[in-house]
């Protein structure tokens, strides 16, 4: 995993990254059978926006991520049984040392294609229990590749600023397919879950939320990509995003 969310841009990321939503996050402990005396480990926590809810469902949650100031951003919430770890998906096999309870459930959300990814599956799948599971969560489209009028304006904003816009997380479905073949390969179940909502906005909060996937180069238009999205709050905008989760499941 790569870290590039230091700084300004964690700060951003705090802020303007929701967490999953409560309901998206019970519904997803239930179906994996998540129970309260499992460890989950959420690798690329960022914040904590999946870290932060999950830790209602279990025992406790190890939050890694090789950015401390994403770590930072995480303590500063006091979150109760939420323990941040410094490390990458490297580190995974690590957990494989005896903790205070099993590891039920290893969550990875909007970070796999940081990763190494046949790997880090392999790593986290050797460390859950017996019929534990990965969820991977990828939210989708990207706020700039969103289909609504709003959305192709803020598309057309950041594309005469800074080039071609194109990038979309691997939230797409042929990265689902790749992922779910290469979870199969590894003697995994898999299965697919998905939720969607919808979240008024203003454009303050579209430019916070873009301010967290910019480098610290790109910041500095930040006023410019302002101007160019003027009037944008005249009329109602709302996002609509997709919660998408592959559930790869260790046989027991």
């Amino acid at each position: 995993m790569k870290s590039e969310f230091a700084g300004t841009t964690a700060q951003y990321y705090a802020e303007y990254r929701r967490d999953l939503p409560m309901e998206q996050v019970r519904a997803l402990a239930a179906h994996i059978g998540l129970r309260a005396d499992d460890i989950a480990v959420d690798l690329g926590c960022g914040t904590g926006q999946i870290a932060v809810p999950l830790a209602t469902h279990c025992a406790a949650v190890i939050a890694i991520d090789p950015e401390p100031d994403m770590l930072a951003g995480l303590r500063a919430r006091r979150a109760e049984r939420v323990l941040c770890v410094l490390g990458d998906d490297h580190d995974l096999p690590r957990l494989s040392v005896p903790l205070t309870g099993p590891i039920g459930l290893v969550t990875i959300g909007n970070a796999l294609h940081w990763m190494d990814e046949r790997s880090t599956l392999s790593a986290a799948a050797s460390i859950l229990r017996p019929d534990g599971a990965i969820a991977i969560v990828t939210q989708g489209p990207p706020l700039w590749l969103g289909p609504a009028p709003w959305q192709t304006r803020v598309r057309e904003a950041l594309e005469s600023l800074y080039g071609p816009v194109s990038g979309n997380c691997r939230t797409d479905q042929s990265a689902l397919d790749e992922r779910r073949a290469m979870a199969a390969g590894l003697g995994l179940d898999t299965e697919v879950l998905s939720w969607r909502a919808a979240y008024p906005v203003t454009v303050d909060w579209v430019l916070g939320h873009l301010a967290s996937a910019l480098s610290p180069h790109q910041l500095e238009k930040t006023e410019e990509l302002r101007t160019l999205l003027q009037g944008l709050d005249h009329d109602e905008i709302v996002e609509e995003v997709t919660t998408t989760v592959l559930v790869a499941r260790r046989g027991s």
